[in-house]
Formats: C-alpha cells, sequence, structure tokens
C-alpha cells in the first residue's frame, strides 16, 4: 500500500472512539508492525494522533490540517483539472503568488515554462516552476516549517507585502459560509492575508471537501476572493458563494 495512503488509512481508523490497536492497523494495511509503530511515531509528533499502550486515538485540534504527504496523492485527477483551469486564468508577462498546499504545488506544476515572475511561498511550488526552464522564480525569507517545507513569520509576511501581483493564487483550509476562508495556523492566516493586500486578483483553489468546515484562524471573508476554481462543488454551496460576488469556474459541472 502507498504510503500515503495508509497514513490515510491509520488516520480514519484511530478516530473510532477506541482508537485502533497496531495490530490492527498492520492487518489493515499489510504493513509491518514496526512500519506501523514508525508512521504513529510521525503522525503523533505533527499531533495528528496520540500514542497509546499498543495502539493509538485521535487528538487533532479543531481545523488541524493533515500531513503533507497524505494530502500530496488525495484526489490527484481533481487538483490536476482544478490547476489546468487556473494557468488558463494566467497570462503571460504577469506577475504571480502561488500560496502553498497540494493543489497550489499543482498549480504551480502547471505554470512551470512560462513567461512569468512568480513569488512561491514553499519549496513544493518553487521545485515545480523550476521543472521547465522560463518561470522566474521567487522565494521569501525567513523560517521554513518543516512539515509543510513553507516560508512562515515576519520577515515572509513582510516580502510577501512588498511584491505587487497581478494575480494571487490562494490555497484553502476550510471555507465556509458564515466565516469565510480560515486556516489552520495562525502563520498561515498572516500569509494569506498578505497575498490578498498585495495581489490585484485572488484566485482560491480548491478541491470541494474544503466547503461547510471552518478552522481557527480567519483569513478573509469570502467576498475578498475574486474567482473560485474547483471540481465537485455541491449546488448549495455553489449559491452562497457565487452570491458573495465570486465567480465559480467548476470543471465537474
Amino acid at each position: 500500500m502507498q504510503r500515503s495512503i495508509r497514513l490515510k488509512t491509520i488516520i480514519n481508523a484511530v478516530r473510532s472512539p477506541s482508537g485502533a490497536r497496531v495490530v490492527d492497523l498492520s492487518r489493515a494495511t499489510g504493513a509491518s508492525l514496526m512500519t506501523i509503530r514508525r508512521d504513529l511515531a510521525e503522525l503523533e509528533r505533527q499531533g495528528v494522533v496520540r500514542r497509546t499502550h499498543g495502539g493509538a486515538v485521535s487528538s487533532p485540534a479543531r481545523g488541524t490540517r493533515l500531513p503533507f504527504a497524505v494530502r500530496l496523492d488525495a484526489q490527484a485527477g481533481q487538483k490536476q483539472a482544478i490547476a489546468a483551469a487556473t494557468a488558463d486564468l494566467v497570462p503571460d508577462g504577469s506577475s504571480v503568488i502561488i500560496d502553498t498546499g497540494t493543489t497550489c504545488t499543482a498549480v504551480a506544476q502547471a505554470l512551470a515554462g512560462r513567461d512569468l515572475t512568480v513569488l512561491a511561498l514553499s519549496v513544493h511550488a518553487a521545485a515545480a516552476l523550476g521543472e521547465c526552464p522560463g518561470v522566474r522564480i521567487i522565494t521569501p525569507g525567513g523560517e521554513l516549517d518543516a512539515e509543510e517545507l513553507a516560508w512562515v513569520g515576519h520577515r515572509a509576511v513582510r516580502e510577501v507585502l512588498e511584491f505587487r501581483a497581478d494575480l494571487a493564487i490562494v490555497g484553502v483550509c476550510a471555507w465556509d459560509e458564515p466565516t469565510g476562508l480560515t486556516a489552520t495556523s495562525m502563520h498561515d492566516a498572516e500569509i494569506k492575508k498578505a497575498i490578498l493586500a498585495s495581489a490585484h486578483r485572488a484566485v482560491a483553489v480548491t478541491t470541494p471537501d474544503k466547503f461547510g468546515i471552518s478552522a481557527s484562524f480567519t483569513a478573509c471573508p469570502t467576498d475578498r476572493i475574486d474567482t473560485l476554481v474547483t471540481s465537485g462543488l455541491s449546488p448549495d454551496d455553489r449559491l452562497w458563494v457565487a452570491a458573495a460576488g465570486v465567480e465559480v469556474i467548476d470543471q465537474d459541472a
């Protein structure tokens, strides 16, 4: 079983009220007991699970984001379709900010080789843009989050604010009607606010599972987003997003 799928299986299993035992996780995934213990240790370090004697239980805080490795392969087809549609919105010669996250990384891959100036806010996005020559790649300085490989902190925020972008590609942690876009960390919320302050136009990119939920830190109201690019958005969610004046581009509509 692929590691990202195995980790997601473990995370789902430990969400039961009694958690899950190592031996049961081994049977469910086909991995060895030693591999499962290593996975649990890594997930505990990231705050997703809490290990117990012989197993683990779920311990995510409200809005906790799953590890990058787990999210990377999830809904890959949807993310590629979203990325292709988003790339069509980016004019050659423009300046762009690309936010963090797996969908934004897919957008970066779709933009590789284009005549663009891009401020990439994660190592993942910068590496994807660099797969083909053509893009002028700029990265902020400061602290690098070890899990997301994304720049965070005051220096990164300052450099985002000093970059004037024609277009921002904004990732989504959570999005609901009452609160708009929210983020799972204060660092991410601060970066998103800086992105929106620096860009002439904001395009949010996300799979539909991020709708109807909220995380702990406010990023922006719904009407601050100009365009949403998604795939398979529910009719109810489409109604309130469009009512806020957001253009909705749905690849599965």
